[in-house]
């Protein structure tokens, strides 16, 4: 039986040096005290303490304490996670060249090209197209455009061009871009029509495609404070063919 008042103590020896010191663990009533003085923020782990079964139960206490910031951790700051950012190793860039026709130059640079592999698609849907508004000429105010709108435009040439409407304003003037190839023009609602739902972008997309050039910044205009000083003809209409090479705008040339 035990003595009343008398603790029940162990020690238990982890290692013993040849002068007999030693190094281990007093555990009172079953209660380890090394954990227990870490628990209760009076002490700190030491390192060689990773040798140790004991290693995880004296971690978990002392994160518990450093919560706390009571007695040894009062003045604890957490030192920050610095986030490691993965470095990406940049691939070598690989050109995809293909030919294409170039239909239009804005004065920022950018470029209008068509394919030249749709090339042939696009010649037979507006001939086409042309024989169908030939057969049955669109009435003249039957058509209310909308921005948004898909249509088929009267260039300058006398021809029909596909188009999307970009604004309408007050007093009859419509701004329309022509899907095909690149260019803009302000016209009125009579050089407009529906566009036949056979001649449709579900059926060809648009065949102008806009770039512009890489890591390249076009000067400000100092006097406008607007971009760009080259005149390039804007609002002009190429009308390549696939016989032809790759060419730049020409004012009043579809």
């Amino acid at each position: 039986p035990r003595t009343p008042g008398i603790l029940q103590v162990e020690v238990e020896v982890e290692s013993m040096d040849k002068a007999g010191n030693f190094i281990g663990w007093l555990h009172i009533e079953g209660v380890n005290l090394s954990v227990a003085l870490v628990e209760q923020a009076l002490s700190r782990v030491h390192f060689t303490a990773e040798r140790s079964p004991y290693c995880k139960a004296l971690l978990a206490a002392q994160d518990a304490a450093k919560q706390r910031k009571e007695k040894v951790w009062s003045h604890y700051e957490e030192t920050p996670v610095e986030e490691v950012v993965p470095v990406l190793e940049e691939k070598e860039r690989t050109a995809n060249y293909k030919p294409v026709f170039v239909t239009e130059i804005t004065d920022d640079l950018h470029f209008y090209v068509q394919d030249v592999e749709t090339g042939a698609q696009l010649e037979k849907l507006m001939e086409n197209m042309r024989a169908e508004v030939g057969a049955h000429p669109p009435v003249e105010g039957s058509f209310a455009p909308r921005r948004g709108d898909f249509c088929i435009a009267k260039f300058v040439d006398g021809e029909w061009y596909r188009a999307r409407v970009e604004k309408v304003e007050s007093g009859g003037k419509v701004h329309i871009f022509y899907i095909d190839y690149g260019n803009k023009e302000t016209l009125p609602p009579s050089r407009l029509a529906p566009l036949p739902p056979a001649f449709s972008p579900r059926v060809l997309p648009p065949q102008a495609t806009e770039y512009t050039f890489a890591f390249i910044q076009v000067p400000q205009d100092v006097s406008t404070g607007q971009g760009g000083g080259l005149n390039l003809g804007s609002g002009s209409h190429c009308h390549p063919t696939p016989q032809v090479m790759p060419v730049h705008p020409n004012p009043g040339t579809p």
